[in-house]
């Protein structure tokens, strides 16, 4: 019998396929697994950032107001013992400040001023000293509170620690998924860290003034998570 040649280009192709299905099905023997991790741990000290800035119709007039409040940020840091290290106030920019008047179609623009601002990020070791820290600071109407940022002396031994878990969660989900089919875990063929946990921040949203006559309320301060996540493939014999 004879084969034409489209005939013959067909069969040699499943041919082909059959003969490589045995290689293919020996290469895919592997499992792919993601193992989750977590630490739980006091922070060992927070980072409190805010702006001191004020509007003048000069920039000199601005800046000596900033100057003011500032020495008084500087003030209360040191009367609660924050060091010098610990306050970075390097940043200073002005502005110009406009307002815009879009009523029955005039869309004008007024010049009112010049704005002065100058970053502060304080660093306090004494997390017992936040509460008061805060009520001194919002008795100036010029300090604006952006966030407060929980930290630690040693995250990365942390982040470490968390990750071992992860792998560990791992193989043993591994494991147990191979078990289930009789299967046994063979060598690690692959391995990819995924996600972690972010750094652990307080919002300070909104914050009107605290009264001189109220009294600061205390920081409740929890055990911070740092979560890790790994991505493994195991041989499967």
């Amino acid at each position: 019998m004879k084969l034409n040649t489209a005939s013959a280009a067909l069969l040699f192709s499943v041919c082909a396929l059959f003969s490589a299905q045995p290689a293919l099905a020996g290469d895919d023997r592997y499992i792919d697994v993601t193992g989750q991790g977590e630490v739980a741990a006091y922070p060992d000290y927070l980072q409190l950032n805010l702006t001191v800035s004020d509007t003048q119709p000069t920039a000199k007039a601005a800046k000596a107001k900033v100057d003011t409040a500032m020495n008084n940020v500087l003030a209360i840091s040191k009367k609660l013992g924050i060091k010098k290290e610990d306050i970075d106030a390097a940043h200073i920019s002005n502005q110009p400040v406009f307002e815009y008047d879009y009523s029955a179609g005039r869309n004008k623009r007024e010049y009112k001023g010049e704005q002065v601002s100058r970053n502060v990020s304080l660093t306090l070791r004494d997390m017992e000293q936040y509460g008061v820290l805060v009520h001194e600071l919002l008795q100036n109407s010029l300090v604006k509170l952006h966030n407060t940022e929980l930290r630690f002396n040693d995250r990365a031994a942390l982040e470490q620690q968390a990750m071992t878990l992860a792998l560990t969660n791992a193989r043993n989900k591994a494991s147990s998924m191979a078990k289930a089919l009789d299967n046994k875990l063979g060598k690690v063929l692959h391995i990819e860290e995924q996600g972690g946990g972010g750094q652990p921040m307080f919002e300070m949203r909104a914050m009107s003034m605290a009264k001189s006559d109220s009294a600061p309320a205390p920081m409740l301060i929890q055990k911070q998570s740092i979560n890790a996540s790994a991505g493994v493939r195991f041989e499967l014999k």
